[in-house]
């Protein structure tokens, strides 16, 4: 069960379930592309595919990510 004070990887955000985006790191080029299309600490997200490319949505909009190794998001899970 995941509580809702551990952040995790998103990537092991469960299928249809909703987190927080707490912390973003990596290169700073990656994270600053990152926050250009939307996805910056304390956006509300939802995962609605895992794997990688992984498909999240966010305000509504539905974005594939493939993260590899230029970038890491937390998120602390809003639901189970």
């Amino acid at each position: 069960m995941i509580t809702d004070s551990v952040p995790l990887p998103i990537e092991f955000l469960p299928c249809d379930s909703e987190g927080t985006i707490v912390e973003m790191c990596g290169r700073p080029c990656q994270v600053q592309r990152l926050e250009e299309l939307g996805i910056r600490q304390g956006c509300n997200v939802r995962m609605v595919c895992r794997g990688e490319p992984c498909l999240i949505c966010i305000e509504g909009r539905r974005i594939s990510l493939r993260l590899g190794d230029s970038a890491d998001i937390f998120v602390v899970p809003t639901n189970g």
